[in-house]
């Protein structure tokens, strides 16, 4: 048992760290016992430190605790208490009572430890922060490392806010050259774009990583759990990949020779990439949703949302609708055949971001069945990120879909064409005359049956208010046509893929009200066999460039 009796502060420094240094040895040597931790290959070296990630599974379920574990962290975190009533300011014992506290799952004493802690009022922050990260409080552990930051010298914020750990290729080096006050609207657009979820309060995986930055102060300097003592390599290892929450050993080679234990740190999982590249930094309005690779196998960087044991792509359709100076943007889904959320309370989100300061949010809630749903959110008609956005918090699924947009701007009377949108006919004793109409029966996602039909609908702005003569068309066709394709197509050793479509002549009259025209037509698939296909709306004035809409589908087996 560790006492620590009253004296100088260096004095109950020395013995508290005796005390910690004791912990961590009876730990190791204590630790459960499994084969196989390590496959013998490295996913990446850092330093003396083989990391790999094999994703989430039963074999990552942490085993119990042993008692011996328990006993000695109890023993430590006393002797934490006596030494913080003698040294109230010192930054190192706070640091540890609130790291081991959090550890034995005691967030609200270590949520208190926080409180009461004396020492620099920017470290005192920090680690409330990292408190109110870990239990899930993310827009509080966002403003309060923001006040944090903002309290802290120079160089300790420049070295706490630096992600080039986190980064590599052209962006590390772009941000390289930069200084600390050039990089941080550099760093701000990062973690807008790295964001997980738009529609949940505070960025935590901001949050996360300056969790990551308390926890590499309280270790520094100090053996951890793997043997070792703190270098940059484990500082790295952390920043990229967070704090392992539980451990393991080998068992011994042989019972007769003693060896040091051969430790595996196990981090949270199923741990996901969010990191973005330079197209999606650049030029967020145009990334597609391959600029978000989540499950990106050599990853620079991850983290494992608490409310994530699954993250998937989110299956769907959307569409923009110009008025005026603002868009109306239509985001459909159909969780009904998706196996995280079948019939499981489901609450959905769809936001747009034109930065990192701009946020537009419309949100649904409910249980997931049998039929498709629509989130329609207006907002300022300029380029954007659209994150569409579903989250069963029960079951901690979630499924995303995430790119950019950019609506063609609509001035005056220079005519325009909205985006297609696909809507289901059999509700329809008629084809439907409003948007409004046509979102009430909005097709879930861009996957028909085959021999299904589908309905298209889309807007014509800038026409003149008397009427205007035009030819439309809707045509579809086979699309991924490859470079071996259209090669054989050219020399004549492969027929041109057939296109199915009509063509019409009429007269299109804006409303009075609205100022645009618009059309829904029935298209009957029955004949058109499984693939990937573009529909292509076109509307041409007499004397005027064509007006093009596409919208991509893809005609699947039931």
């Amino acid at each position: 048992m560790w006492r620590v009796d009253g004296g100088d502060s260096v004095s109950v420094l020395r013995t508290v760290r005796r005390a910690q240094e004791a912990f961590e040895t009876t730990r190791r040597v204590n630790l459960p016992q499994r084969y196989g931790g390590w496959s013998g290959a490295c996913g990446e070296r850092i330093g003396r430190i083989c990391y790999w990630y094999e994703g989430g599974g039963d074999d990552e379920t942490p085993p119990e605790e042993p008692s011996r574990i328990r006993e000695a962290r109890a023993r430590l975190l006393a002797a934490l208490d006596q030494a913080i009533e003698v040294s109230p300011g010192d930054e190192w014992i706070v640091g540890q009572r609130v790291r081991y506290l959090l550890e034995d799952s005691q967030p609200g004493q270590a949520a208190r430890a926080a409180d009461e802690c004396r020492s620099a009022r920017w470290w005192c922050e920090a680690l409330t922060g990292l408190v109110l990260h870990v239990t899930g409080d993310f827009a509080g552990a966002d403003s309060v490392f923001a006040i944090a930051l903002a309290d802290m010298p120079d160089d300790e914020r420049c070295a706490w806010s630096d992600i080039s750990s986190l980064l590599d290729g052209p962006l590390a080096d772009r941000y390289r050259k930069l200084d600390c006050a050039g990089r941080a609207a550099f760093e701000a657009r990062w973690w807008w774009l790295t964001q997980p979820l738009y529609s949940v309060a505070g960025n935590d995986r901001r949050t996360e990583h300056f969790a990551r930055r308390v926890m590499v102060r309280i270790q520094e300097g100090r053996r951890t759990p793997f043997g070792l003592y703190w270098q940059d390599d484990l500082r790295d290892v952390l920043v990229r990949y967070g704090w392992p929450t539980w451990w393991t050993r080998e068992p011994p080679t042989s019972p007769l020779l003693y060896s040091e234990p051969y430790v595996t740190g196990h981090s949270p999982s199923p741990a996901y990439h969010f990191g973005v590249g330079v197209h999606a930094l650049d030029e967020p309005a145009s990334a597609a949703a391959d600029d978000w690779s989540l499950e990106a196998r050599q990853a620079r960087e991850r983290y494992a949302p608490a409310y994530a044991a699954a993250f998937g792509y989110l299956e769907h359709q959307s569409a923009v609708f110009p008025r005026g100076d603002s868009c109306v943007v239509v985001a459909a889904y159909d969780l009904s055949d998706d196996t995280l959320f079948d019939q499981r309370r489901v609450t959905t989100a769809l936001a747009l971001a034109a930065d990192e300061r701009t946020l537009a949010v419309a949100r649904d809630s409910g249980l997931a069945g049998d039929r498709a749903r629509a989130l329609v959110a207006r907002t300022a008609c300029q380029p954007m990120v659209m994150s569409l956005e579903a989250i069963a918090p029960r079951e901690r699924h979630v499924a995303r879909a995430r790119y950019g947009v950019s609506p063609a701007p609509v001035a005056g009377e220079h005519p325009a064409i909205s985006d297609v949108l696909l809507f289901d006919l059999s509700p329809f004793d008629s084809l439907p005359r409003t948007l409004d109409a046509a979102v009430r029966h909005v097709h879930g996602s861009t996957r028909i049956p085959v021999g299904g039909r589908i309905g298209v609908y889309w807007e014509v702005y800038g026409l003149n208010p008397g009427g205007e003569g035009v030819t439309a068309s809707v045509m579809v066709t086979r699309g991924g046509t490859g470079w071996l394709r259209r090669t054989a197509e050219s020399l004549g050793l492969a027929s041109r893929r057939r296109e199915e479509g009509i063509e019409w002549d009429e007269v299109f009259t804006p409303d009075a009200e609205s100022h645009l025209a618009n059309r829904a037509l029935a298209l009957d698939l029955s004949g058109v066999s499984p693939g990937r296909y573009r529909v292509e709306v076109t509307v041409t004035e007499r004397d005027r460039a064509s007006l093009k809409a596409t919208r991509e589908i893809q005609v699947v087996r039931d």
